[in-house]
């Protein structure tokens, strides 16, 4: 009689625990002792039994062996082997039977073929399935125990924190190889670059790749590292746009982890509060930032010197730039997001009024020349929040210490692969290729090391307002009489201006008139503009 062993272990634990050499050993002493020859094996590693067996690799390749008539007799371990539930295991044997392969327990008192024995598979099967729904139910209730107290039940761990001793989510606060920053300093710094630089997803990944900011860091050669469940393995190395957009979404960051949410099957939607790393504040912040972000995109690439500023008087929300095609030509609005996808607390679309973008960029422009030209009694009102300057600018210049120190990276790995080349270890080619690539981050390293610089003077400027206020009007008025490129208008803008608020006037027999009121960061009160 030929005769054919399947083994199967459910998951990667049983694998290390070397259970499926157990079962190898019992399967080799019981056909020694029946005087048994083994013509083959069919072993599934790491194989749920809920997966029918025509779906696994091993198992799939029994069930064409069986047709085909290599074997006769099918031993297996124990009943569970073929599967945890009784549909799987019952569908299995009748497939098998069908091709005449007689199925044999090792360990359990059944044999299909004899009636008895087919009888007391099915009793068997059941049994199965009710040890493992009955194991599931407990599990998942000891889970959902472990939940309420606050404790991280399995799964990847987010980035900025990690599992302490007693089980419990904690802040993660350690260095990272080679950097300043902790996984903690990384999340704080993406939220930042979209709340206080309104950087994008991309550019947030572009920049965090450039500052040599790894995605995850491998300790041990383990897919995910036993303990702190952080992926090691199977990760690109690079801040995907996906990577970056699941973090500014996350909400455990601002301190709420609901557990369960993720679950293959209906289940208790359990809410713990767990460390924050950034305020709630920060955090739907950022929201808004990616609704507007998400919403501009649909217009494309615009010079928009007042994107993120410009905020509706009726219902508070912000306006986007949006397009028209009129006459064959192409005019910009801003448009509230009231009136398109978003609706007002009273339940209807916001009836604000849209407006030209040449006529409010001009405007607050030009307000800005003024401003600098001639201050007048705005001196007076010049109450700074110095202490808020400082924290930014100190923030700013930990963020460019860290560029000027990747930049100086460069230099270094330059060194490497050219000595690399004279050691012969590389090709002139491959030196060409990597060189190119070192210069390509080089240069954005050094773009976006300007753009702080400019970032942090702006700053520095505002900080000393309170000191000595005409010499930094006279600086900005040396600044705005310049011919600059948008670039520099748009920082410009961004350091004076904090919000461009747009009131509608309702005209009942009409047009409605929008007035504008623009409100300085050094200013207690709005400056009354105009109207449209």
């Amino acid at each position: 009689m030929r005769v054919a062993v399947y083994i199967r272990v459910s998951t990667e634990e049983q694998v290390e625990r070397g259970t499926i050499e157990n079962q190898i050993e019992f399967a080799t002493k019981y056909c020694d002792l029946h005087k048994l020859e083994i013509t083959e094996w069919y072993k599934d590693d790491g194989i749920s039994g809920t997966i029918p067996l025509e779906q696994r690799e091993a198992g799939k390749q029994l069930i064409q062996d069986g047709k085909d008539k290599k074997f006769d007799l099918l031993l297996i371990y124990r009943l569970d082997r073929l599967g945890r539930a009784a549909r799987v295991i019952l569908n299995a044997v009748h497939e098998l039977e069908g091709y005449g392969i007689k199925i044999k327990s090792m360990t359990e008192p059944f044999d299909t073929s004899d009636p008895s024995g087919r009888f007391l598979l099915t009793i068997l099967a059941g049994v199965a399935d009710l040890e493992r729904s009955t194991i599931l139910d407990r599990l998942w209730q000891g889970a959902n125990r472990a939940a309420r107290d606050g404790k991280w039940i399995g799964g990847i761990v987010p980035y900025g924190y990690r599992v302490n001793e007693d089980g419990y989510l904690e802040i993660n606060e350690d260095p990272l190889p080679g950097l300043d920053l902790s996984e903690a300093g990384v999340i704080r710094l993406i939220f930042d670059l979209i709340t206080n630089q309104d950087y994008g997803s991309i550019k947030i990944g572009e920049h965090l790749d450039a500052l040599g900011i790894p995605t995850a860091y491998t300790k041990d050669k383990r897919k995910v590292k036993r303990g702190d469940g952080k992926r090691r393995e199977k990760t690109s190395g690079i801040w995907q746009q996906s990577r970056i957009l699941g973090i500014l979404k996350n909400e455990v960051y601002k301190g709420i982890h609901f557990y369960g949410k993720r679950a293959s099957r209906q289940r208790e939607l359990i809410e713990r509060t767990v460390p924050a790393v950034i305020s709630e504040e920060q955090w739907e912040e950022a929201q808004r930032a990616l609704k507007r972000h998400r919403i501009e995109s649909q217009v494309g690439s615009l010079n928009n010197i007042l994107k993120g500023l410009v905020k509706c008087g009726e219902c508070g929300r912000s306006y986007y730039l949006h397009s028209y095609g009129q006459k064959g030509k192409t005019l910009y609005y801003y448009v509230c997001l009231g009136k398109t996808t978003h609706h007002t607390r009273n339940g209807g679309r916001c009836s604000s009024k849209n407006v030209p973008r040449e006529w409010l960029d001009s405007m607050v422009w030009n307000d800005i020349l003024n401003f600098a030209a001639n201050p007048g009694n705005i001196l007076e009102e010049l109450k700074p929040d110095v202490e808020k300057q400082q924290d930014n600018r100190e923030r700013l210049q930990q963020q460019r210490n860290l560029l000027r120190k990747a930049l100086k990276e460069k230099e270094t790995e330059k060194q490497s692969i050219l000595d690399l080349f004279r050691k012969k270890f590389i090709s002139s080619i491959d030196v060409e290729i990597q060189l190119g690539k070192i210069e390509k981050e080089t240069k954005q390293l050094q773009q976006e090391e300007k753009n702080l610089s400019f970032l942090i003077e702006n700053e520095q400027v505002v900080e000393t307002q309170l000191q000595n206020a005409e010499s930094v009007l006279n600086e900005l008025q040396t600044k705005v009489s310049q011919d600059i490129d948008f670039e520099a208008k748009f920082r410009i803008v961004h350091s004076l201006v904090k919000e461009v608020k747009v009131h509608t006037i309702k005209n009942p027999e009409g047009r409605d008139k929008a007035e504008v009121a623009i409100r300085y960061l050094f200013m207690q009160t709005p400056i009354h503009m105009g109207t449209d």
